[in-house]
């Protein structure tokens, strides 16, 4: 094999692939990327056998062929050469791979190609759905913060998906995820094409759902949902992601979302997200319970802690409905939603201290949020 390619080209879907990886494994080859060049340029393939990622570059193929090597060498080698090189990749005997740009020069040990479990690939899925990449990227920036990481809860390790059909052209699509201790929702209405017309259901796993932001970021527009068996694919800007769906049954999120609370409270969210960070200065663990007192025209927030002191703010509320009321809650949590949420107001919902809060806004629609209370 030996190619010439642009750093800069050759940097995104190296970038893409290596996300892959097992970092902690050297020799592994999960641990390496498959780099292979032909009559389509150059493919870069990466899997740890549940999640699966192949980007496509255009190069300067000179001579065909493929080398497997470490996936975060490569890339650490290639982001740090200087901008606007040309980069010379060259396999070698013994499945090494020599690296050459401008007079730096390097050598990374690798294994046969041929141990790339490509079987792990699957074939073409069959008809999903091609939509605007924004509403998916949207949508897992609203969900992918309250996913598990609880291994022994395999249900809730990854974002389930939902895709429903609405009306000619139209689906609706659907994330949700929890750790149980909150639970995250976004849906959308969205315009779709090559529509297989079907409903579909799967949970994504948080690593997949995690690369799949990697190939979001390019310029490609749209993305297209597809399903192969018990994988989920997404391509976007020539990158291919298979994601093996989690065997398991998601929790009936419908039954944790409350109605609407007898006391409702929306505050302006610059302010709520200052007032949690200055309050939560006093605080040495992230376990520590953030009292809210609910009253008509004044919240308080307050925080203590032996040995570095307490903290009181008080919010003036854009609006509010009901009596008063004390709660706890864990200022990760609120501070999570409030960070993915473009608005300028949030509003709380709940009926007492031990109920669970809704956390939703009228400017984001399509977004609920559940947050347990703490005891106070």
């Amino acid at each position: 094999m030996k190619v010439r390619i642009d750093k800069a080209a050759l940097t995104v879907p190296l970038y893409r692939a290596q996300g892959v990886v097992d970092r902690k494994a050297t020799t592994n080859v999960i641990a390496c990327v498959h780099v292979a060049a032909g009559d389509d340029g150059l493919v870069l393939s990466a899997t740890d056998y549940d999640v699966t990622m192949t980007a496509s570059v255009a190069a300067d193929v000179l001579e065909p062929g493929a080398v497997l090597v470490n996936g975060r060498a490569l890339f650490e080698i290639v982001r740090a050469l200087p901008e606007g090189s040309m980069v010379e990749l060259t396999g070698e005997p013994n499945h090494r791979l020599r690296i050459v740009a401008g007079r730096s020069t390097y050598h990374l040990n690798g294994l046969d190609p041929a141990e790339f479990p490509g079987g792990s690939i699957e074939a073409q899925p069959r008809l999903g759905l091609y939509c605007d990449k924004g509403h998916i990227d949207a949508m897992l920036r609203r969900t992918l913060f309250s996913v598990s990481q609880d291994d022994t809860r395999p249900a809730l390790n990854g974002v389930l998906l939902e895709i429903e059909p609405v009306a000619d052209g139209q689906v609706l699509i659907r994330m949700v995820s929890t750790d149980g201790h909150r639970l995250s929702k976004s849906e959308r209405v969205v315009a779709c094409s090559s529509y297989d017309g079907a409903s579909h259901r799967c949970i994504v796993h948080r690593r997949g759902a995690t690369e799949l932001q990697r190939i979001l970021e390019g310029s490609d527009p749209s993305v297209h949902i597809g399903f192969a068996g018990r994988n989920v694919v997404f391509a976007s800007d020539k990158a291919r992601l298979q994601v093996k769906q989690i065997d398991e049954t998601f929790p009936d999120y419908g039954r944790v979302i409350p109605e609407k609370g007898d006391i409702s409270v929306s505050l302006p969210l610059p302010e709520l997200v200052g007032a949690i960070r200055r309050v939560g200065a006093v605080s040495a663990s992230k376990d520590a319970t953030l009292r809210f007192e609910l009253t008509d025209g004044r919240i308080v927030l307050e925080m203590n802690h032996q040995d570095l002191g307490e903290a009181h703010e008080e919010i003036e509320p854009a609006s509010y409905r009901g009596g008063h009321q004390k709660v706890g809650f864990n200022p990760r949590y609120l501070l999570d939603v409030c960070q993915v949420l473009a608005t300028d107001n949030v509003s709380l919902e709940l009926s007492d201290q031990f109920s669970p809060c809704l956390v939703h806004s009228e400017e984001d629609p399509g977004s609920v949020f559940v947050i347990m209370p703490m005891r106070l």
